[in-house]
């Protein structure tokens, strides 16, 4: 007999549950997903002509001028793996990617 209902079961329960995680990761963002889209463009815009100084300066800046929550914002992007502002950009935009 074969297991093709089996895998075929296990694969959608995988994709169940990745859509789950997807949808828990988009109800605990701290701003709109435009604005986040617009900040990773923007930190890459700056970063390619300044060096980041290991801040969230740029970034402050950027959700400031906003008008968005930026002790929140900033919480939540250290815990998302963005101590600064070019970590903002090699890790919380890549967990993003292909999302926004």
């Amino acid at each position: 007999m074969s297991d093709t209902p089996d895998r075929d079961r296990r694969k959608a329960m995988l994709r169940a549950h990745k859509e789950r995680e997807r949808a828990a990761a988009e109800a605990a963002l701290p701003l709109p997903k435009g604005d986040l889209a617009a900040l990773f463009d923007h930190l890459d815009a700056q970063l390619a002509d300044a060096e980041c100084d290991d801040t969230l300066a740029m970034t402050t800046t950027f959700l400031a001028a906003r008008g968005l929550d930026v002790p929140r914002i900033s919480s939540w992007l250290r815990e998302s793996g963005g101590g600064c502002d070019c970590e903002v950009v090699a890790n919380v935009e890549e967990q993003w990617e292909g999302r926004l």
